[in-house]
């Protein structure tokens, strides 16, 4: 059983939350806007990887709830992914900076990153990022997203069938190349849902995709994975509405060891503003500001609030 315990707080932990409640950074857990470099030196070079980025000059203002920096755990040096200027524009959602992408189908790439914040602290757990299928790849049109205990051990996420270990959800393109499907782990298996949602394969359709995960709501106390399209409402992401991709996955994980970020590719896709919340809301809109950050103390005042028994 998952609960949320307040602790005693002084009055200058209430005072802090407080001012943090009317920011709209309080409620994202993690956020990762690619803010690393400029339009001015953003061309494709071995110097723009994601490989290496934040490296502590002040370029991750943005990023919340990550640590260390961007690990290219295959190393590939064809094909990776790279900072490209300016973000993925999905209607009005408020977004930072640049994205990635890579330029070419050939090869695969496994990108990670820690998560330094619980992820267990409230029943239910989205996520959203934003994407946009640059080109198809035939029979290997797969790579995609995936919060773990570790890193997800193949770019093609429909390869990695657990048994190493890994515990965690994902969703990814499907091998056919234009749809996507959800992907979960319990530390021994796979479990894959079935994909309906089809996407252009040409860069013309950018995707804001949303995953839900319900603690111990499925049948013997399993977790309910789904993953969605997010629709907006006449451009805009106010009111707009959620379109299911597949059905629900009930499978029993760990979620108190969900600390790794894995971004992987084995299709040109670009990638932009990934979003880890306890609600919809969380994860729809909410641009972390740099105050936040430093008012909490890289947020360990959240960590007081989202104990679990």
């Amino acid at each position: 059983m998952k609960t949320n315990i307040l602790p005693k707080l002084s009055i200058a932990a209430i005072a802090a939350i407080t001012l943090v409640g009317n920011s709209a950074s309080s409620a994202v857990l993690v956020y990762e806007g690619f803010q690393y470099g400029t339009a001015a030196d953003l061309t494709r070079t071995d110097n723009d990887s994601l490989q290496g980025q934040a490296d502590g000059s002040g370029g991750d203002i943005d990023a919340t709830n990550l640590g260390g920096t961007w690990n290219d755990v295959q190393n590939s040096t064809t094909g990776e992914l790279y900072l490209a200027n300016g973000s993925l524009a999905f209607g009005d959602l408020p977004s930072l900076g640049n994205h990635v992408r890579s330029d070419t189908n050939a090869n695969s790439d496994i990108f990670t990153r820690s998560i330094t914040t619980s992820l267990s602290g409230s029943s239910e757990l989205w996520f959203s990022f934003v994407a946009n299928k640059l080109q198809n790849n035939f029979s290997a049109a797969e790579g995609g997203l995936v919060i773990g205990n570790q890193v997800v051990n193949n770019s093609r996420v429909l390869s990695d069938n657990g048994t190493s270990g890994l515990s965690g959800f994902g969703i990814a393109p499907t091998t056919a190349g234009d749809n996507w499907t959800a992907y979960a782990w319990n530390g021994s298996g796979q479990t894959v849902g079935d994909a309906v949602l089809g996407v252009a394969t040409n860069g013309t359709e950018t995707n804001l995709l949303v995953g839900k995960i319900s603690y111990n709501t499925g049948a013997g106390g399993t977790d309910e994975y789904s993953i969605y399209q997010y629709v907006l409402n006449a451009g805009s992401v106010t009111g707009g509405s959620l379109n299911q991709i597949g059905s629900t996955i009930e499978i029993d994980v760990t979620e108190g060891d969900l600390d790794t970020l894995s971004l992987t590719r084995q299709v040109n896709t670009a990638y932009d503003e990934i979003r880890i919340g306890e609600s919809l809301d969380d994860v729809i809109g909410v641009v972390p500001e740099p105050s936040t950050t430093a008012l909490l103390g890289l947020g360990g005042l959240a960590l007081i609030l989202r104990r679990r028994k």
